[in-house]
């Protein structure tokens, strides 16, 4: 197989990626550019929704503009949404948003397969951020990046971000938000209305009581929807839709 295929959780979708003739020298020893985009739920057919391809496409003007001058990564964040079932493939496998994203930025960027990181184990913003910091930005000692994500979830998103900037490992963040596109009023208005909710319920018992790395892990894996032993699963609503 070529190195530019790319073959995706058996998705079996193949890429050729054209790279610049002269990519090893532009990229020396200038510091990379880390771009994090958090995904935002799948259609049926396993496609990322609309609202999450302005995301994508935000990425991709980010990269092109920076991969001339300098290394670049973009590190998609998400497997799935707990209160709401997985879509699989034709082999029954579960499609991981952040797989979706890649693929969708491998087609339309081009991006370079290897500048893609995918991050699976995220089940919503909380945990966006919790293995955003774990996974990548401590380890990599990352000073610097971008934080992209839409317009109704980007309150949410800098509080949860600033949180463990504090907590774990201090950079500067560039938060870019892009257009609510692709969502109904009516579910976007409830979108507000939940988003508000859960800053809300963030500040008050995790910001305002978890000071420290420690106390929050212990409160994500003892009483997290997503991550305690026992996991409750909210029933369908319309809100769901929109994921």
């Amino acid at each position: 197989m070529d190195s530019n295929d790319l073959i995706l959780n058996g998705w079996e979708k193949k890429r050729i990626i054209k790279q610049p003739n002269n990519r090893d020298q532009l990229f020396n020893s200038k510091e990379i550019k880390y771009i994090f985009v958090l995904a935002g739920g799948l259609q049926s057919n396993g496609e990322v929704n609309e609202f999450v391809k302005l995301r994508l496409d935000k990425a991709i003007e980010l990269y092109n503009q920076h991969i001339v001058f300098q290394p670049c990564k973009i590190i998609v964040m998400g497997g799935g949404t707990y209160h709401k079932a997985p879509i699989l493939n034709e082999q029954n496998y579960v499609i991981h948003e952040s797989t979706s994203c890649a693929i969708y930025l491998t087609e339309n960027g081009p991006v370079n397969p290897k500048d893609i990181y995918r991050e699976w184990s995220s089940y919503d913003t909380i945990a966006n951020g919790y293995y955003a910091y774990l996974n990548y930005i401590q380890p990599l000692k990352i000073k610097n990046f971008s934080l992209i994500t839409s317009n109704f979830h980007m309150p949410r998103a800098k509080v949860i971000f600033n949180y463990f900037n504090t907590i774990i490992f201090n950079s500067h963040i560039e938060f870019i938000e892009t257009e609510n596109y692709g969502i109904k009023e009516s579910i976007l208005n409830e979108r507000h209305e939940r988003e508000s909710n859960s800053l809300n319920n963030f500040v008050k018992n995790i910001v305002e009581q978890k000071h420290s790395i420690i106390k929050f892990t212990k409160w994500f894996y003892e009483e997290h929807g997503a991550y305690k032993s026992i996991i409750y699963y909210e029933e369908n609503s319309k809100i769901n839709q929109s994921y």
